[in-house]
């Protein structure tokens, strides 16, 4: 039985990949700063009678990734797997987002990949293990933007580290995967920030912004769940997900210029305008969603 680490897998993608694991014949290891999300993962596994168990990580803290590491190898030995997909979305242009706000992103959107990479890369190369490591991007880190400035740098930033890092372990036979979705139907915006927003401005926009995703994103994260699976029995590089992503990642590789000019024209004016006329519409696709 094979250990497999999944962060983030409290909810959304993280949780649907669990899933998918564990009905692989894996031991899955359910680490979220959100307990009982976290807890809630582990009873839906063992329902299916998965193997799996929680642990509470705030992927910020390298020393909370040191620690983790160890746990895992005194309980289970070697990780054979692990996906890095903790992750927020906050969205507010270059000049609005503050320093802080810059630093959230980072933190949780790159460095928890590196501190998690290092760490459970150290981890498979003393062991000798022929595992995987996989990184959660997103089609952000092919789209410059002004609506999501930092999260598209960050994302941007876990491409590359990703390709460097996949180079650097091919001689251990171990297979790095960047995973780039599209718009999936998650909570993503609703637990993510609007930067330059008062405080009642920002509650506002995040419940639009989860009424935007969930009627808007047609596909689901068990698509992604599937993706990352088949990455790490294929050992694939880079894996947009959803034709939205396949189609930005194409048209940046063919024209950088044609893509700045098409999101220079958009803008959260535009966008809230958009959302505010379309709104029973998307009432309409959820409610029949969830009566389907």
């Amino acid at each position: 039985m094979k250990t497999v680490i999944v962060t983030g897998a409290g909810a959304g993608i993280g949780r649907e990949t669990a899933k998918l694991f564990a009905r692989r014949g894996n031991r899955i290891i359910v680490a979220d700063i959100d307990e009982a999300g976290a807890e809630a993962t582990v009873d839906a596994i063992k329902a299916e009678h998965g193997e799996a168990v929680p642990y509470r990580l705030d992927v910020r803290s390298e020393a909370q990734w040191e620690d983790f590491a160890g746990w895992v190898k005194t309980q289970y030995g070697c990780a054979d797997v692990l996906v890095n997909n903790a992750g927020v979305m906050d969205l507010g242009g270059f000049v609005e987002t503050t320093p802080a706000q810059w630093q959230r992103m980072i933190d949780i959107g790159l460095m928890s990949v590196v501190y998690g990479s290092k760490v459970f890369a150290h981890q498979m190369i003393d062991a000798g293990r022929r595992g995987h490591i996989v990184n959660i991007s997103s089609a952000a880190s092919f789209l410059p933007s002004k609506l999501d400035t930092a999260y598209g740098v960050a994302k941007a930033a876990v491409l590359m580290a990703t390709q460097s890092l996949r180079i650097e372990l091919s001689r251990h036979g171990i297979g790095v995967t960047a995973i780039c979705p599209g718009a999936i139907r998650t909570e993503l915006l609703a637990h993510g920030e609007r930067n330059g927003l008062s405080d009642e401005e920002r509650e506002a926009w995040r419940a639009d912004a989860a009424t935007a995703q969930a009627s808007m994103a047609y596909a689901g994260p068990e698509k992604v769940a599937r993706a990352i699976e088949r990455s790490v029995r294929h050992n694939w590089a880079v894996v947009p997900v959803n034709p939205e992503a396949w189609a930005i990642y194409g048209l940046f590789r063919l024209s950088p210029g044609l893509v700045r000019w098409g999101t220079a024209n958009i803008s959260f004016d535009f966008l809230e305008g958009t959302l505010e006329r379309t709104k029973p519409l998307m009432k309409r696709i959820i409610d029949r969603r969830a009566r389907a």
